[in-house]
């Protein structure tokens, strides 16, 4: 069985004699190479390499990163000492997102949304009438083509409309002010987005060659709370992930947040797959709460916290936590070993080497 094939029985619960492994490790790769840090054994080897001499399945993603544009509006981007800054030029008014990202810094995060009253809402709305997305999905065929049998590529469609508002346009600190203040022009962007989404990224995710396609970022208790998930979120994913399974492919999100709130509703919106599935110490949940909520429905790819491949995680504690890890998950077919989110820079090599051992990847 080809690694690529070991994916896809898991994903479509068929028997495999272990679990398939599929950790990512591009940051912590890159950082020991501009380090020039890399291991003798692998010195000289690229990524994809370095994960056929360890065994995994190859980490493969293709993002589309779909951004919301509008006919009638100029876009203006400059750059202000350590500031990335757009400027949405509408008729008579402009709406600002500065986004910090120093030199250094792996995840640049927004200091300034462009929502902040409700005259912002009001001017995005008047727009939306011939909104649209600028994504790419085009090289994902190839990629595929690229991996061959070493792994399964992931289509990244990101996050959903509810979530695009929080993220991008207001902030998750102003998103609950205003949802209070004018809840009624907060919820028809999320649905004036929405439809942008059916008739822009729905059909470009439908006709792709993509088995498996990732929408929906970063749920959690706190952020995306019950309430706020079933009513702004759950109706889009069932919708979502029904024409997905309409189409042949098999539905992810990005698990690697606290959620223990919402085990029941990623299984009712209809989710095949947990992406990056945080567990403890990052998280209250550990491996088997997962496994008696879901009940084999959901395919749980992750389970080794990054934080334990760290040289501050005592080794004798990360090698006991890959043996239970390897053992309560013996003979499953709905887990996949995956970090969460990403094996980081720092890591000890030692303990990849460790992993690729204990679940018998290693040639």
């Amino acid at each position: 069985m080809t690694r690529r094939d070991a994916i896809l029985a898991v994903l479509n619960r068929e028997f495999v004699e272990k679990p398939p492994v599929s950790v990512r490790i591009e940051l912590w790769y890159a950082d020991a190479v501009s380090k020039n840090a890399l291991p003798q054994e692998i010195r000289g080897l690229n990524r994809e390499a370095v994960e056929d001499y360890l065994g995994f399945c190859r980490a493969v993603r293709h993002r589309t990163h779909p951004q919301l544009r509008f006919k009638n509006v100029e876009i203006k981007e400059s750059q202000e000492k350590e500031e990335v800054v757009e400027e949405y030029l509408f008729r008579g008014k402009t709406l600002i997102r500065r986004t910090h990202q120093p030199d250094g810094i792996m995840v640049p995060y927004i200091v300034k949304y462009p929502l902040e009253a409700e005259e912002d809402y009001e001017l995005l709305l008047s727009e939306m009438e011939e909104a649209y997305l600028d994504f790419d999905t085009a090289g994902f065929d190839e990629l595929d083509g690229r991996t061959g049998d070493a792994g399964l590529p992931v289509l990244i469609l990101h996050s959903c409309p509810a979530h695009l508002v929080m993220l991008q346009w207001s902030g998750y600190e102003h998103f609950f002010l205003h949802l209070s203040d004018f809840p009624d022009k907060v919820e028809t962007l999320i649905h004036r987005i929405e439809e942008v989404y059916r008739r822009g990224l729905w059909p470009a995710a439908c006709s792709s060659q993509a088995k498996l396609v990732f929408h929906g970022n970063h749920f959690s208790t706190q952020m995306t709370p019950p309430p706020i998930f079933e009513k702004y979120f759950l109706p889009y994913f069932e919708e979502f992930n029904k024409l997905m399974h309409g189409h042949r492919k098999k539905a992810m999100w990005h698990a690697d947040a606290e959620m223990g709130g919402l085990m029941g509703q990623v299984l009712e919106a209809g989710f095949d797959v947990a992406d990056c599935l945080a567990t403890t110490p990052l998280v209250p949940q550990g491996i088997e709460e997962y496994f008696d909520a879901w009940k084999g429905r959901i395919v749980c790819w992750g389970g080794l916290p990054s934080i334990i491949f760290d040289p501050t995680f005592p080794i004798e504690k990360y090698k006991r936590y890959v043996d239970h890890l390897v053992e309560v998950t013996r003979s499953r077919n709905d887990f996949i070993f995956g970090a969460s989110d990403q094996v980081m820079p720092g890591a000890e090599w030692e303990r990849l080497l460790y992993l690729a051992e204990a679940t018998g990847t290693l040639k």
